[in-house]
């Protein structure tokens, strides 16, 4: 896809206004060649502008952020059109040839970043490559780089602790807080987060902490959610314990609501 410089420059100052639709459509007038591909009814709206910007951005910038983020652009495309081809139209059949063709050239250009982005030390892009491939290089690679600072995201750190979960503990638990650190403010922490922290505390006996996480995700999370069963089946709090421990919960609830939680005392 070969572009032209200046006309990026016209398009950006063209596309700093005006609602997201309005600048994917002034981008398919303006620059064809990255909307000539996709197909051209309203399924898949959503996917296909989140499409576009993704190349727009991709042609202006270099670098493997923008190679991701065109990845899973495209993947996300595929994956809504896929079923739409076991549809039977038995009118307008240029419908299902025109969402044919859009899949093999999506695909083809999938495989084509994924050539490219082989030998990336991207964060990202060694997750896209182990849990797409099964690439076990590209998963120690992603293991080894936890401390770097391009670590420090939050679904990263997350992943980093499911991929750690049955050999190292302590990196785990480290990983999981990390990533709630890191959370910003309104975000609530994905439930296997917090299930696999009371799982973690459970494992270790480390009873307090696992009642602590358990009162969290009640409060955060659906309540059926929470087997207060199995916990009891542990330990049993009294009355001054158990409120002794839910003004800590209470505390951390508000932390996480704010964006400004922190374990420890300890700023990731």
């Amino acid at each position: 896809m070969s572009i032209n410089p200046p006309l990026l420059l016209l398009a950006g100052a063209l596309l700093l206004t005006g609602c997201d639709r309005d600048r994917t459509s002034g981008l398919c007038t303006r620059f064809p060649q990255f909307c000539a591909d996709l197909h051209g009814d309203s399924w898949c709206n959503a996917e296909r502008d989140a499409l576009v910007q993704a190349r727009y951005e991709r042609a202006g910038a270099a670098g493997d952020a923008g190679r991701y983020r065109l990845m899973s652009s495209l993947e996300d495309y595929r994956q809504c059109l896929d079923p739409l081809l076991d549809i039977e139209y038995t009118k307008r059949h240029e419908r299902k040839n025109d969402k044919v063709e859009t899949l093999v050239d999506i695909t083809e250009e999938l495989e084509r970043l994924e050539a490219q982005t082989a030998d990336s030390d991207y964060p990202y892009l060694q997750l896209w490559r182990w849990q797409r491939h099964g690439d076990r290089a590209a998963r120690n690679a992603f293991i080894a780089q936890a401390e770097r600072p391009a670590m420090q995201q939050a679904d990263l750190q997350l992943a980093l602790a499911r991929l750690v979960r049955h050999r190292d503990p302590e990196a785990t638990e480290q990983a999981l807080h990390r990533a709630l650190v890191l959370l910003p403010a309104g975000e609530q922490p994905p439930a296997d987060l917090m299930g696999t922290l009371v799982e973690l505390y459970v494992s270790q006996q480390r009873y307090q902490e696992a009642w602590i996480w358990t009162t969290i995700m009640k409060e955060l999370k659906d309540s059926q959610q929470v087997d207060w069963g199995q916990m009891a089946s542990h330990v049993r709090f009294d009355e001054d314990q158990q409120a002794r421990l839910r003004q800590q919960a209470d505390a951390i609830v508000r932390q996480l609501q704010q964006g400004r939680y922190q374990h420890g005392g300890a700023a990731y």
